[in-house]
């Protein structure tokens, strides 16, 4: 029996303190008991949708939670509410679920489970929105619209019917007195027997729940009892609706006051904050393994077990624990700590190691973030661990995570292995790693910022801002105004700045000095001082100053077209093209098994289906057509008057076929019967042209393209090691070819743009990127053109296309190039690859103008030959330009307030 509060004083709580993340979060249904028996309150939660889920948090020497555990994977469908308490003989907190009329009973927790136990009783009549109240060791089912309620004692099994005031929608025992929240908000003293209302004694926000214990009500910033009520020590989190709990959750018979917070803020806002409760003769209030008088001696705060906020507790850091001898690695509960096991392996050299981690320690060092103690700096311990061989260094690192960090150690350390190469990778918010021991200090540093909870994007929705300047944008990852040494993690100095890419300004509202880190790599933007303001080039078009343009500005590690859409399938590259507004994708599919290893592409040997479909809204298709069969290589198609005009090869050549959009039914059809050419359409001054390319010499073949078939020969002399592609310059009256050609033996396929007047007399070529380029690729290219006015006075040449790819590496990213007005930049062009280097394909991607954007699409490689394999995605933003804001973030301030404790706010059971 926790005893009653017997006096009231500023301290009788602790101010809240973190203790879990995210376990609650709707639509579960909070509670704290002692499942295991163990003297300790623990979490439950209840996921009332499907087939109710009961998830349990243990509690950990009364000092942290130990992670969540699914309970009950299927208990009895939907669960309108539910309660919890001891209801049976056995010891340790049970779970009552009310599940139409009837009650349901969990308990019996064992070895990590709840067992479902006999029915408790079924009620009468079922009851309008349903609530659950334990008074007298008795259940209250009742109403909250109709005040109907039934009194149930679960061990007779029997219930009565009573009447209650409508309008309750919690009810708690506080053993000298009932309390009740109504609808309102108001918080209500009631009579015990008839439940009617006694007094008001305060009131919480409508979407928050009370916590009673033992003479006590705690809602809002107050706790009241019967003598009168103080303020609950204040807490630093915005105040939003909470549901609280109460419990024992460090076995000292008081009843501690826990907060699930439901709040809209980023990171915390599903936090589960402990109160503890402090009784006049505490000695050790915070129960960290410190007593009072001895943290008034060091220093600590003794209503605050972790006084620096670094996830390791303070008598950890003064006394060791469980066998880690934290004092003697340096640890000290005023200044954060940073504890980290390395798990090196065999073959990285160990010079070069040690050398970079003493960057890494010096590096966080040297962060500009305050201590209890008055000084700066995080302290990072590198704990070495044997070296990892054999077989071991081919395991996932989680893997040799489980296998090398001691498990008893799990919530007090971190852990990061370190390989030879490069790359990394590591939990965000977590404990656990790996990183190559190229750019180790960098890497390192990197994959240790998500570990402690930072994210690329600076936890912005449009990716990494230009102005998050943080090595954790992947933009930044490896230099800094030019220089690696410089590469740090923001401070947030630019958080009042936030851009939106389809709404941007190119005024920035600061000085040159402080931006001018934007005119180097990775951007090399164009700026120009403007007093207490600075001129930028975001489109790259040659004016400065504009105001609303759209443009692509954060592209430096790679552009995207935003959220994937998996369609269906293609073993072809797919083409793109709009029909009377409309937009349509072709793809190839196949019946035909498929080898283990094998390549899945078609063709003359592995026919499929021409499949189309047509756009609804994004997201949104109509049914597949299957359009023809026999296909084996890449189909194009174009708009054609009223008619879809397709070309796909085929084992006769390549197929030309005019088509009900509708039903894909055959209309008129002409055959290219050439062996091996492929077939790709373009447009010149509005009209589509039809292209045929031959890759045994490279030549070109094209024709206009009529409703009635083909039209006159258009006679190209020249030559490309790609089918080519075709648009028309709407600024100059040219037509421009995108096409690709061995420039020398070490660049083939290098991507060009040549121009023809309207004779088809060619008048200009240039290289992407210029002579000194490299841009270069495989597979079909595709080329539009921009006349708008974010493409600048002179319009700007897209050019979509896949990297290089051979027999040994069959896949490669893919990438678009775009002319920008500034000619001193690598000849005018800038190429960006989409989404990252694990997006990679077969084939060429797709892309066509669609609602004042760019639709793209490709297939997807996936290398072990998984059910993801050739999936077909299209993105419907291929510009690049999102409409979610994004900006700058502080990084430090964010891992000293928030992700050094959470990301080891789980303990071990030891």
């Amino acid at each position: 029996m926790l005893p009653t509060l017997v006096a009231l004083l500023p301290a009788t709580f602790t101010p809240p303190q973190p203790w879990a993340l995210g376990f609650a979060a709707p639509p579960r249904l909070p509670f704290a008991g002692d499942v295991d028996g163990d003297g300790l309150a623990d979490l439950i939660v209840v996921y009332p949708e499907g087939e109710t889920i009961l998830d349990v948090n243990l509690t950990i020497e009364g000092v942290k939670s130990g992670g969540g555990i699914q309970a009950l994977s299927k208990w009895a469908g939907h669960c309108d509410t539910a309660i919890v308490g001891e209801f049976d003989n056995a010891k340790g907190t049970d779970v009552v679920g009310l599940f139409g009329r009837n009650l349901k009973l969990a308990g019996g927790y064992r070895n990590g489970q709840f067992r479902q136990l006999a029915d408790i009783v079924t009620l009468p009549k079922p009851l309008s929105k349903p609530a659950l109240a334990r008074i007298d060791g008795s259940l209250l089912a009742f109403s909250q619209s109709t005040g109907e309620a039934f009194r149930v004692d679960p061990r007779t099994k029997s219930s009565t019917s009573l009447r209650i005031p409508k309008g309750f929608i919690w009810i708690g025992d506080a053993g000298t007195f009932v309390a009740a929240k109504n609808s309102k908000g108001t918080v209500l003293r009631l009579d015990r027997e008839t439940f009617r209302v006694v007094k008001k004694i305060g009131s919480a926000a409508k979407g928050s729940q009370p916590g009673i214990g033992p003479g006590w009500v705690a809602f809002g910033e107050t706790v009241w009892t019967p003598d009168g009520a103080a303020p609950l020590p204040p807490s630093k989190l915005p105040v939003v609706d909470t549901i609280r709990a109460t419990g024992d959750f460090d076995g000292d018979g008081d009843g501690d006051l826990v907060e699930f917070r439901y709040g809209p803020e980023a990171h915390t806002g599903n936090s589960i904050l402990l109160r503890r409760f402090v009784s006049p003769s505490e000695t050790d209030s915070d129960h960290d393994g410190l007593t009072n008088e001895e943290e008034k001696h060091l220093g600590t705060d003794p209503l605050n077990s972790d006084t620096d906020t670094d996830g390791l507790i303070d008598g950890w850091e003064v006394k060791g624990v469980r066998d880690l001898d934290l004092p003697k690695l340096g640890c000290d509960p005023r200044y954060a700590d940073l504890v980290c096991l390395v798990s090196r392996f065999e073959g990285v050299n160990v010079e070069r190691f040690s050398n970079e981690m003493a960057r890494v320690k010096n590096f966080y060092a040297d962060l500009p973030s305050k201590n209890p103690n008055g000084q700066v700096g995080l302290n990072f311990i590198k704990v070495d661990l044997p070296i990892i061989k054999g077989d071991d260094t081919k395991a996932a690192w989680w893997a040799n995570r489980a296998k090398f960090r001691p498990e008893r150690w799990r919530g007090i350390v971190h852990w990061m292995q370190v390989t030879p190469g490069g790359g990394g990778q590591a939990d965000q918010l977590g404990d656990g790693g790996t990183c190559g021991e190229g750019a180790l200090w960098a890497v390192f540093t990197h994959e240790f910022g998500h570990q402690l909870g930072l994210s690329h994007e600076g936890f912005w929705p449009n990716g990494s801002c230009p102005i998050y300047s943080s090595m954790m944008n992947y933009n930044y990852s490896y230099g800094y105004e030019n220089s690696r040494d410089k590469i740090h993690y923001s401070d947030g100095r630019f958080a009042g700045y936030s851009l939106r890419e389809d709404d941007l300004d190119e005024t920035i509202p600061l000085p040159y000095d402080q931006v001018k880190f934007l005119a180097m790599g990775p951007y090399n933007y164009r700026l120009k001082a403007n007093g207490a303001t600075t001129l930028i080039d975001w489109n790259w078009n040659g004016l400065f100053g504009e105001k609303h343009i759209r443009a692509d500005i954060n592209y430096a590690y790679s552009t995207h077209a935003g959220t994937r859409d998996t369609v269906g399938k293609s073993s072809v590259a797919p083409w793109l093209f709009v029909h009377k507004g409309k937009a349509y994708v072709l793809s190839g599919e196949t019946d035909q098994p498929r080898a283990a290893g094998a390549d899945p592409t078609l063709g003359p040997s592995r026919s499929g289906k021409l499949i189309l479909r047509r756009l609804q809204k994004p997201f949104t298709w109509d049914k597949p057509v299957n359009i023809a069969d026999g296909l084996t290589g890449d189909p194009v198609a174009a708009s054609v008057g009223s008619k879809i005009v397709v070309a796909f090869p085929t084992a006769n050549g390549v197929a030309v076929r005019a088509i009900d959009p509708k039903t894909g039914a055959k209309e008129w059809e002409t055959t290219l019967q050439t062996p091996g050419l492929i077939p790709t359409v373009g447009e010149s001054y509005g009209k589509p042209v039809l292209m045929a390319w031959n890759p045994a010499d490279g030549s070109i073949s094209a024709w206009s393209l009529t409703a009635s078939g083909l039209g006159r020969p258009i006679k190209l002399d020249v030559k490309s090691t790609n089918p080519p592609g075709l648009c028309t310059d709407t600024k100059t009256g040219t037509t421009i070819l995108a096409l690709a050609q061995n420039q020398d033996a070490a660049r083939p396929n290098r991507w060009q743009i040549r121009r023809f007047d309207k004779a088809w007399k060619e008048v200009g070529m240039e290289w992407i990127e210029g002579t000194s380029g490299q841009s270069r690729g495989t597979g079909r290219l595709t080329v539009l053109f921009d006349r708008s006015r974010d493409a600048g006075p002179k319009g700007r040449v897209y050019l979509f296309g896949k990297g290089m790819t051979d027999e040994k590496t069959p896949w490669a990213c893919t990438y678009v190039t775009m002319s920008i007005a500034d000619k001193s930049v690598r000849d005018g062009w800038l190429v960006k690859r989409y989404y990252d280097e694990w997006t990679q394909s077969r084939s060429a991607p797709a892309a066509a103008w669609f609602d004042k954007d760019i639709i793209w699409a490709y297939r997807w490689v996936d290398g072990g030959g998984g059910a993801t394999d050739d999936n077909l995605h299209v993105g419907y933003k291929g510009l690049g330009i999102q409409s979610e804001p994004f900006g700058d973030f502080d990084d430090i301030g964010y891992i000293r307030s928030f992700g050094a404790q959470h990301s080891l706010i789980s303990l071990s059971r030891g």
